[in-house]
């Protein structure tokens, strides 16, 4: 084995010899050779951590972990970029994975918008998805837990900001590879879905497949254990169960079987799904789906829902532009494409009263994710176009809507996106924002204590002094 080769001298010990004339080759071309390959103490760091690492796995596991043998290349040359993108690509493999055992109409009618919805049916549309977008919907399915996502949430930032995926000039060390190493085989290759997604899979797998009616036994039983699951989780069934149910393919014993369990989940979900489903309705009447029209009827029917669809055009308008908004602060050059979306929301609102109560959540969810923007260098994350309509919508929230900017900030979705300071310093100026005299002196109150915490706002909710405040408030 010549100088400037890598071998194994066994299976716990890798060693990596002199890449020194590497450095040279680049010199003698004219190359830069400053921060291109790490130095051999950071390769051979990595090098020897490889072996537990790679021996926790399965068989099975290794067997298809095709970019971990990239990570393991990358690493042992030194392009330590270059393994951070292979880290992540190992992520979203074994996410997309997960995704498809776990049923891709579940995590589609979870992740897409009514708009887009019939675009995305097979495992290939997976690749369509952002994603920040494959993240927060495995965190709403709960095929990952709220701490995993919060540190692939991380992992996802640095592969956007150090990652051989865009020009940078940050050098990695093996420490930090490592650690992000660990969590993508510990949280995700070798981690499952909750007890509740296990739950939620299995009563629309059994559905399907089962040849006789549901007896009343069976439904009581149903009745008991659906208490048991989050109201998030029971949105998600009863989303399951709807597109299930409207859908052509379905049998109509199935269907049948699922109009007695959908009354049950229906009372244990909140109203921002049962809109979500409205919207969905709305959409077959204008698109003349006669078929699924009529099955949705029937299914709100059998739920006493019908005050749930038949939304306004302009709660349905400004949905589908809060989808786009989102959808574009989640792709690439985000920074010129939200500003025209936002402003097309801005012109349906001029004041507080002016936010569809239907559709309140949704519309200052998406300005609020925004708003937060990413955690990069740039003009502080947030697109310099679309700044001054978020503020100016921030601006205009009354006392209840602030209250809901505060309750979506605890949400896992905003919460695990505040560890880095720029995110935090940009919710600390949404926090200013609300402050007005006509919120309230004890809500100004808990938005000052919140502000004044912002270092480390991502753990204030559960501090005692803040749970006080907002005893009977928030």
């Amino acid at each position: 084995m010549s100088s400037n080769e890598i071998g194994f001298s066994n299976q716990r010990n890798i060693v990596l010899n002199d890449f020194s004339q590497f450095e040279l080759l680049l010199e003698s071309v004219g190359l830069p050779k400053d921060n291109i390959v790490a130095p051999p103490e950071e390769r051979n760091r990595i090098m020897a951590a490889l072996p537990d690492f790679v021996g926790s796995l399965s068989p099975e596991t290794k067997r298809d972990a095709r970019y971990l043998s990239k990570f393991i290349a990358g690493s042992a040359i030194g392009l330590f970029d270059a393994s951070l993108n292979y880290v992540w690509n190992e992520v979203v493999v074994t996410l997309r994975n997960k995704v498809t055992v776990y049923g891709l109409d579940i995590f589609f009618d979870a992740a897409v918008g009514e708009k887009l919805r019939e675009q995305y049916q097979s495992e290939e549309d997976l690749a369509g998805l952002k994603d920040q977008t494959l993240l927060d919907t495995c965190r709403k399915l709960e095929l990952i837990s709220d701490i995993i996502h919060k540190k692939l949430s991380h992992i996802l930032t640095m592969r956007n900001d150090i990652g051989a995926s865009h020009p940078n000039t940050y050098s990695i060390n093996s420490y930090e590879l490592l650690g992000w190493l660990t969590t993508c085989i510990n949280d995700v290759l070798q981690d499952g879905p909750s007890r509740s997604a296990i739950t939620v899979k299995s009563i629309v797998d059994n559905l399907k497949r089962n040849k006789s009616h549901l007896e009343q036994e069976i439904v009581e039983s149903f009745k008991r254990s659906i208490k048991d699951l989050s109201s998030v989780m029971a949105g998600n069934l009863l989303t399951s169960l709807y597109g299930l149910f409207v859908s052509d393919k379905t049998e109509k014993l199935t269907q049948e079987n699922i109009l007695k369990l959908a009354p049950i989940v229906w009372e244990h979900t909140t109203d921002n799904f049962k809109y979500d489903l409205g919207e969905k309705h709305d959409n077959y009447k204008a698109k003349l789906d006669h078929s699924r029209m009529s099955y949705s009827e029937r299914f709100f029917e059998e739920c006493d829902g019908k005050r749930y669809y038949s939304l306004d055009t302009k709660s349905v308008k400004l949905s589908s532009l809060c989808d786009d908004l989102v959808s574009a602060h989640n792709g690439l050059d985000n920074y010129y494409h939200e500003p025209p979306i936002v402003k097309s929301i801005m012109s349906f609102i001029k004041k507080a009263e002016d936010i569809p109560a239907e559709r309140e959540e949704k519309i200052i969810n998406s300005i609020l994710t925004c708003r937060i923007g990413r955690e990069v260098g740039y003009r502080n994350g947030v697109s310099p176009g679309a700044r001054d309509s978020y503020d100016g919508f921030l601006k205009l929230l009354n006392k209840e809507q602030t209250i809901l900017v505060i309750n979506l900030m605890k949400n896992p979705e905003i919460r695990n996106k505040l560890s880095g300071s720029i995110r935090r310093n940009n919710a600390a100026e949404i926090l200013e924002h609300l402050k007005t005299p006509l919120i309230g002196d004890r809500l100004i109150e808990i938005i000052d204590y919140m502000i004044s915490s912002k270092n480390h706002l991502e753990n204030v909710f559960y501090e005692k002094k803040f749970i006080e405040l907002t005893n009977g408030i928030i």
